[in-house]
C-alpha cells in the first residue's frame, strides 16, 4: 500500500471507532436520562410541583418530592430542568430551605 491508503485507511478506521464509542455512551446516557426521569416520576405530584417552582411557587414541594430533587446527579439536572442546570440548582436549593430550617 502506498503512504496516501495507509494514511485513508487509518483515518476511515479512526473514524468508524470514534462513531462506535459514541453510539455506546448514547445508549448509558439515554439510560441515565430514563432513570432520572423515573425518580421524579415515582413521587406523585412531584412533576406538577418541580413546574410550579421553576416558576417561583415553592409551595407545591413536599418532602418526598424535594427527597427525590436532591438525589438527583448534576447530570440530571438539565433533563429534569430543561431551563438549565441553574433552575435545578434554585429548586434543590428552595428545597433545602424549606425543610432544612424546619430543623
Amino acid at each position: 500500500m502506498e503512504r496516501k491508503q495507509i494514511k485513508a485507511m487509518f483515518f476511515i478506521l479512526t473514524m468508524i471507532t470514534a462513531l462506535v464509542c459514541h453510539h455506546q455512551s448514547e445508549a448509558i446516557s439515554f439510560i441515565g436520562r430514563l432513570k432520572c426521569v423515573l425518580d421524579i416520576r415515582s413521587v406523585e405530584g412531584c412533576v406538577d410541583a418541580i413546574k410550579k417552582a421553576t416558576k417561583g411557587d415553592s409551595r407545591g414541594l413536599d418532602k418526598e418530592c424535594c427527597d427525590a430533587i436532591s438525589g438527583l446527579t448534576n447530570d440530571c439536572l438539565p433533563i429534569i430542568f430543561s431551563g438549565g442546570p441553574a433552575i435545578g440548582l434554585l429548586v434543590k436549593a428552595a428545597c433545602t430551605h424549606k425543610f432544612d430550617d424546619a430543623n
